[in-house]
């Protein structure tokens, strides 16, 4: 699989899971994948591959949980055993504001 193709297909399993607000680009050091004619922002491939996300609920554990297990699948599907770190860089306002 073009590398393109899954770090594409990373986002788009990603994006599906409850919980996820979208794809965030990272705190401090831009967190993408870039190639050839262009890049996704939030997944940065390598040994760990890092998945950075803005959740829109709370608790935050859970919606970890589900987005590794979620690209766990793609990678395996393209026959890649890295590991896989979830950051959760942001949560949305409004999941904090359900919480009061």
């Amino acid at each position: 699989m073009r590398r393109e193709d899954l770090v594409r297909a990373l986002a788009e399993a990603v994006e599906k899971v409850p919980g996820v607000a979208r794809l965030h680009p990272g705190s401090v050091v831009e967190a993408a994948t870039h190639f050839p004619g262009g890049k996704v922002v939030g997944v940065r491939l390598g040994d760990p591959v890092e998945i950075h996300i803005e959740a829109d609920r709370v608790p935050l554990p859970p919606i970890a949980t589900k987005v590794a297990a979620a690209a766990r699948r793609v990678l395996a599907a393209a026959d890649d055993d890295s590991q896989v770190t979830v950051v959760v860089d942001d949560v949305a306002e409004a999941a904090l504001e359900r919480r009061r």
